[in-house]
């Protein structure tokens, strides 16, 4: 659901939708970054059984933290090399932090990594408070 490419190693979005599970496996993902609070139950078998590794790291949705956004940040490092696919519930946290790992992390510029978070969403109040604590952070 709500499937963006940002590039041939990155792609944001929501939950698998009836084959999106075997589409993912067939653009070579080789780990899924799940942002949902509450995955659904087996998950992580169905991605092992693709020979994808699954990484949960549950984001409240009324509530981001510095802390996931620092946890993120960490499962994006270790999965360096890998083509990763990030993923919630409908692509809103997950375009989210993608788009603040390539600015803060990668130094993608900010209009640039602005345009594929705004393919996904346009952030609402929580998250557009979420993005200003994380992009003034450290600055």
């Amino acid at each position: 659901m709500n499937f963006h490419a940002i590039s041939d190693r990155l792609s944001t979005g929501g939950h698998f939708t009836e084959n999106g599970l075997k589409t993912v496996a067939g653009h070579g993902v080789t780990v899924v970054i799940d942002l949902r609070p509450a995955p659904p139950e087996g998950q992580e078998q169905r991605l092992a059984e693709q020979g994808i590794k699954w990484i949960n790291i549950p984001v409240e949705w009324q509530q981001p933290t510095l802390a996931d956004f620092a946890e993120f940040a960490a499962a994006m490092r270790a999965s360096t090399g890998e083509k990763v696919f990030v993923q919630c519930q409908a692509n809103y946290r997950a375009s989210t932090m993608t788009y603040l790992y390539r600015v803060k992390v990668e130094g993608v510029a900010e209009p640039v990594a602005r345009k594929d978070l705004e393919a996904a969403w346009q952030p609402n109040e929580t998250w557009a408070a979420f993005i200003t604590t994380v992009l003034e952070e450290g600055s």
